[in-house]
C-alpha cells in the first residue's frame, strides 16, 4: 500500500484516498482522481467527493445548457478555485479502467452527457510539484486505490469516503468514524 519513492509507478487514473489521520483541511476525508502523475513532472488530481451542492447552471446562468445544466459541480481542490473545468469519466469494463477527458467545451460535454459518459464539473484542482506526492505517499498520507465505476459514476460525498474506508477493513473503518476530538468520544 505504501511504495517506496523509487518504486512508485505512474498512478494516473488511480484514486488517492486520504488516510483517516490526514488532518489537512484541504484534503481531510477526500477521494481524489489522479488525472496525471509523473515522477519527474509532478501530479494533478480532482477531489471527487466534495460536492458544492450546486449544478453547472448555477455557475453558467447565461448559457443555454439544457440537461447539462443539471450536472453536479464539485470542489476539485485548493488550487485554481476560480477555474471551472468540465470533465468526463468513462469506465472501460473489458480493461477494468477509467478514461478521463478534461477541459471539455460545453458542446463536447453536452454530447458526452447525452451518451453514457459520466460528466462532472469541478472548481479548483489539486496539484503536486515533483516529488511532493511521492513524499506524501511515503508518509502514508494517502492510500492508492483503483478507480471503480461505482465510485466515479455516483455523485460522491463524505459518506463515500467512509464506505471506502470500511471496505479497507475494520482498522481503517474505526479510524474513519473516530471523532476528531477524542474527548467527544
Amino acid at each position: 500500500m505504501r511504495p517506496s519513492g523509487s518504486e512508485i509507478p505512474n498512478l494516473t487514473g488511480q484514486l488517492l484516498v486520504a488516510h483517516p489521520t490526514l488532518r489537512d483541511p484541504n484534503f481531510r476525508k477526500t477521494i481524489l482522481f489522479l488525472s496525471a502523475h509523473d515522477n519527474q513532472e509532478g501530479a494533478h488530481g480532482l477531489v471527487i467527493n466534495r460536492p458544492t451542492n450546486k449544478s453547472l447552471i448555477d455557475f453558467l446562468p447565461d448559457h443555454n445548457l439544457d440537461a447539462l445544466g443539471n450536472i453536479p459541480v464539485f470542489l476539485g481542490g485548493p488550487v485554481g478555485i476560480h477555474e471551472l473545468t468540465i470533465v468526463s469519466f468513462d469506465w472501460i469494463a473489458g480493461e477494468a479502467r477509467m478514461t478521463f477527458h478534461s477541459q471539455l467545451s460545453l458542446d463536447q460535454a453536452q454530447s458526452l452527457a447525452e451518451g453514457s459518459k459520466t460528466v462532472r464539473a469541478f472548481v479548483g484542482y489539486a496539484g503536486w510539484a515533483r516529488g511532493q506526492l511521492e513524499s506524501e505517499l511515503q508518509q502514508s498520507a494517502w492510500i492508492v486505490h483503483p478507480a471503480t465505476e461505482a465510485i466515479l459514476g455516483d455523485a460522491a460525498n463524505d459518506e463515500t469516503w467512509v464506505e471506502l474506508m470500511k471496505s479497507l477493513g475494520p482498522a481503517f473503518h474505526l479510524l474513519a468514524i473516530a471523532p476528531d476530538d477524542p474527548s467527544l468520544n
